[in-house]
């Protein structure tokens, strides 16, 4: 063989081991890359899990404190509820009450006014008899009587 040929042959055969070595290294390039995104979109998978567990224990926290101020707004509803109705009937026991009231005070009114007609008419019988009438500061005693200003 000649020189050329053989240097040839030579370059062909050193070729080919860094032909292979190169592959080699695009084959550990590629499979390190995708390692790395292996690992990346583990990575990003845990997270996500770690922040929806979070997510989920933050909505159990948001649930029982709402349902709990749910309940507690129940309980206190209830209450107002219950005060409202004895209030109710405090209104109608105190109106019942006062309108009691109001008739009894017409009726005593009615008695003074029957009472001062009685005192009027004895007054003019003794007058007419000739006899003269106790004044009416003695009637009443040392206190002045003021008429009822009434409804």
């Amino acid at each position: 063989m000649s020189a050329p040929n053989e240097v040839l042959l030579q370059v062909a055969i050193g070729a080919v081991p860094l032909g292979v070595a190169y592959l080699a290294f695009r084959s550990a390039t590629d499979a390190n890359k995708k390692t790395q995104q292996t690992a990346l979109l583990q990575a990003e998978r845990q997270a996500e899990l770690d922040r929806s567990k979070v997510d989920a224990e933050a909505f159990v926290r948001a649930k029982t404190i709402y349902e709990d101020a749910l309940s507690q707004m129940e309980k206190q509803l209830a209450r107002v509820q219950s005060q409202a109705a004895q209030v109710g009937i405090d209104l109608a026991s105190e109106q019942s009450t006062a309108s009691a009231m109001r008739d009894q005070i017409r009726r005593l009114q009615a008695q003074i006014r029957a009472l001062e007609r009685t005192v009027t008419r004895l007054r003019d019988q003794l007058v007419t008899a000739g006899l003269a009438p106790v004044p009416a500061s003695e009637m009443t005693g040392p206190y002045m009587t003021q008429p009822w200003q009434g409804e």
